[in-house]
């Protein structure tokens, strides 16, 4: 069975949880914390990790940060058709499992998926946690996405990758072959500098329905 490895945030949705985290309600500390990730200061666990457990705000306040991750249009379509092809699609992402099964639930959508488990309280925020029983935990990043995409190689020789980071995505998308590497945003611009081949697309409908075409 062909194997698409996808990220979730920016990647099947069009927006970030962390990013409207900070954008509509910059918690007090939020942008600093991120600011010494971004320095190199703080892991990607760390940083996301603490951005989330930042957020304040009640159950109404979270739901609309979820609806704002943004799905495209024909996404959950998309996936149905893919997945009736006979593809199997395994979600990687360095962010919570908690909004990714929200909103997977909310599109009537079953995937397989890698992500650092955590919950909601309007006191705490999302609290992420890495889950070192997870075959595939990264001290620094909660899941290694590159173990998530050699573990799918094993199982077949077509395996696909989607993401949109340079950091937490660049190097698992290098696993596969050119034709199969799916890039947006910073990636698709890291990419395009240094002359790494890869399929850029504007929303994620575009990659199933590339590997509907072609693969």
């Amino acid at each position: 069975m062909p194997i698409l490895v996808t990220d979730f945030d920016g990647t099947f949705t069009r927006r970030d949880f962390f990013d409207l985290v900070l954008e509509r309600h910059d918690p007090p500390g939020a942008r600093a914390l991120w600011d010494r990730f971004l320095a190199g200061q703080l892991t990607p666990l760390e940083g996301i990790a603490g951005v989330l457990g930042s957020l304040r705000t009640d159950e109404a306040g979270v739901e609309a940060l979820l609806a704002a991750m943004d799905p495209p249009p024909g996404a959950a379509a998309a996936a149905r058709a893919l997945q009736a092809a006979g593809w199997e699609i395994v979600i990687a992402s360095a962010g919570c499992r908690w909004y990714i099964e929200r909103i997977l639930a909310d599109l009537d959508l079953s995937f397989v998926i890698h992500a650092n488990p955590g919950w909601f309280a309007p006191d705490r925020g999302v609290v992420m946690e890495a889950d070192p029983r997870s075959p595939y935990h990264d001290p620094a990043l909660g899941i290694d996405k590159c173990a998530v995409v050699r573990a799918a190689l094993a199982r077949d020789a077509m395996v696909a990758f989607a993401g949109d980071s340079p950091l937490t995505d660049g190097p698992a998308a290098r696993l596969v072959p050119p034709g199969l590497r799916f890039a947006t945003g910073p990636l698709a611009r890291a990419f395009a500098a240094d002359g790494t081949a890869h399929r850029s697309f504007a929303t994620w409908p575009d990659i199933a329905g590339f590997l509907l075409d072609h693969a």
